[in-house]
């Protein structure tokens, strides 16, 4: 989905359909290409984070306020739907992983995970997905799995164990989301 300003492109990895009037989705993740410095859209009632996964460096200016810079598989930034926000980009194209909550229905977090040390993620969370960054295996219980770059493993199950093997180097990256109230399946 190309930006409405042409600096940029998003590719939904996965979101959940919102039954809330005026919300398009109660949680989305996905990949999106930045290729210049520009606003980014305005999301009322949603909280975001961002990390780049590849690329050149983005410094976000959040409401006149410089954030860290973020640099390809760095730390995930935080911010909220309805600020103002800049991306100052160092020339380029920049692709990113966002994580997108309606906040007064559910929470996230983003960790970046280092293959080399980290062996097993277990699903602790309502939604639990980890996003590759490039190749790697690793197994479900006794399904193995070859992930590529920006593959994603979607809807781990709640104390479903993810193993990864001996031999990976890659990093990824996990995104738990939970929900405020009990919801009907």
């Amino acid at each position: 989905m190309p930006w409405k300003n042409g600096l940029g492109v998003t590719h939904e990895v996965a979101l959940e359909p919102s039954t809330v009037d005026g919300a398009q989705f109660l949680w989305r993740v996905s990949l999106a290409t930045i290729k210049g410095s520009g606003p980014f859209s305005v999301f009322p009632g949603i909280d975001r984070s961002i990390v780049a996964l590849k690329g050149n460096t983005v410094q976000l200016i959040v409401d006149g306020n410089p954030s860290p810079k973020l640099v390809a598989l760095g730390t995930p930034f935080s911010f909220l739907g309805e600020a103002i926000v800049e991306a100052v980009n160092d020339g380029g194209e920049t692709t990113d992983l966002n994580i997108m909550t309606l906040r007064d229905h559910a929470t996230h977090v983003m960790k970046r995970l280092d293959l080399a040390t980290v062996k097993t993620v277990t699903g602790k969370h309502d939604v639990s997905i980890i996003v590759f960054t490039e190749r790697a295996q690793c197994a479900i219980g006794d399904r193995p799995l070859q992930a590529g770059a920006f593959d994603a493993l979607v809807d781990i199950g709640f104390d479903e164990s993810v193993h990864f093997t001996a031999d990976n180097t890659a990093v990824a990256y996990l995104i738990g989301i939970d929900f405020k109230q009990p919801r009907s399946m």
